[in-house]
C-alpha cells in the first residue's frame, strides 16, 4: 500500500510521560456504568469476533481511506488476544486486534487508553508482527516483506499540537535536499479521540459525510441511541451494524462485571496515587522547612562573624594599628571561626 494523500502530517517522536488517563464514567440518567467502546474487553467483543469481520473491515477501511492508504479486501483472518493484560500497575505487552486482508496486509488496531509512550508501542508491535509473519531464516528478497499498518487510537490525552486528529507515520530519510520516504512495510496512524469529541456533537453534518469521523466519535462519546446517530447511520450500513454490535456487548454480563472490576481498581489506584502525591507534597514542604532553618542559621553565623571582625577592625583602628597588624589579626581570628 502506498500513502495517496498530500500534506499529510508525519508522526514525530514524543517523549515517554506519565499522566491522566482515559476515565471509567457512570452514566447517570440511569445510574451504571456507561461502559466506553474502548474498554479492552468490549473493543475486542465489538471488533475482534469472527461475526465481527464486517465491522472491522468497514472501520480499518474508513481509517485507511482519511489517512490517505490503500484500502483492504477480504478478511482472510481476524483474531483479538483475550489473555488478561494484568492489572493497572503490571500490564503485559500484547495487540489488541489482528487483521490479515486478502492483499496480506497485517493491520493491528489498538485501542490506547493509558497514556504510554505510542510511537515506541506502536514500533514495537509492527516489529512483532513483521518477525511472526515473515518465514524464518533471512528473506532473499526484503522487498517481499508483508506491509503492518498500526492503527492507535488514542483517548485520554492530547499526542499531537496540531489540529488534526489523524496523524500518518513511517521511515524516513533526511539528507541536505530535505526528506525522502523510505520503507512502507511498517505504517503507523494514530487517531486522537479527544480531539474529535471536543470539537463535534452528534448534529455536525461532517458526521454524515466523512465515514472515518462518524466512526471515530462513536469510539470517542460510546454509542447512546439510534436517534442521536441516525444520519449517521441513514449514510453508513457498517456503523449501524456497529449500533447493534455496541448494544449486545453492553448486555453481555461478563463484560459488565469485568468493567465493575476496571472501575473499582482505577478508583482504588487513583486514591493511592492521590494519597502518594499528598505524602510527597507534605515531605516536601518539611525538608524545604529544615533546608531553610540550617540555611537560617548558616546566614546568622556568617553575619555574626562578619559584624564581630568589624568591630575589632575598628578598636584595633583607635588604638593606632596599621593595616598590616590589622590584617594579620582578622586572618587568625577568621582561621580560628571556621
Amino acid at each position: 500500500m502506498r500513502d495517496t494523500s498530500e500534506g499529510k502530517a508525519y508522526a514525530s517522536s514524543v517523549a515517554a510521560t506519565t499522566g491522566p488517563q482515559a476515565k471509567p464514567q457512570r452514566d447517570e440518567s440511569e445510574g451504571e456504568l456507561r461502559i466506553s467502546p474502548l474498554f479492552n474487553d468490549a473493543f475486542l467483543w465489538i471488533f475482534g469476533r469472527q461475526e465481527s469481520k464486517g465491522v472491522t473491515r468497514a472501520f480499518t477501511n474508513a481509517i485507511l481511506h482519511r489517512a490517505g492508504l490503500d484500502q483492504i479486501g477480504e478478511v482472510t483472518e481476524l483474531r483479538a488476544d483475550t489473555a488478561s493484560p494484568g492489572g493497572i500497575e503490571m500490564r503485559t505487552a500484547r495487540t489488541d486486534v489482528i487483521i490479515v486482508s486478502e492483499e496480506g496486509a497485517i493491520i493491528n488496531l489498538e485501542a490506547q487508553r493509558e497514556r504510554v509512550n505510542v510511537n515506541n508501542k506502536a514500533l514495537f508491535y509492527s516489529s512483532k508482527l513483521l518477525c511472526e509473519h515473515t518465514l524464518k531464516g533471512v528473506p532473499d528478497d526484503y522487498s517481499k516483506l508483508p506491509q503492518v499498518i498500526v492503527i492507535m487510537l488514542v483517548e485520554g490525552w492530547k499526542m499531537f499540537e496540531c489540529d488534526s486528529f489523524l496523524s500518518v507515520g513511517r521511515i524516513r530519510w533526511q539528507h541536505d535536499d530535505g526528506f525522502e520516504d523510505g520503507s512502507d512495510r511498517a505504517v503507523y496512524v494514530v487517531a486522537e479521540l479527544d480531539k474529535v469529541k471536543k470539537r463535534y456533537t452528534a448534529n455536525d453534518e461532517e458526521l454524515a459525510t466523512d465515514e472515518a469521523l462518524a466512526w471515530l466519535y462513536l469510539l470517542a462519546d460510546g454509542y447512546r441511541d439510534d436517534h442521536e446517530m441516525e444520519q449517521v447511520m441513514e449514510q453508513f450500513d457498517t456503523i449501524e451494524e456497529f449500533a447493534k454490535r455496541y448494544k449486545l456487548a453492553m448486555g453481555d454480563p461478563e463484560l459488565k462485571r469485568a468493567y465493575e472490576r476496571y472501575f473499582e481498581e482505577r478508583l482504588e489506584y487513583n486514591d493511592r496515587l492521590h494519597e502518594g502525591q499528598r505524602w510527597a507534597h507534605e515531605q516536601g514542604h518539611k525538608e524545604g522547612h529544615r533546608e531553610g532553618r540550617k540555611q537560617g542559621r548558616k546566614e546568622g553565623r556568617k553575619e555574626g562573624r562578619k559584624e564581630g571582625l568589624d568591630d575589632v577592625t575598628a578598636r584595633m583602628r583607635e588604638l593606632g594599628y596599621d593595616e598590616n597588624a590589622i590584617a594579620a589579626v582578622l586572618d587568625g581570628l577568621e582561621e580560628s571561626t571556621e
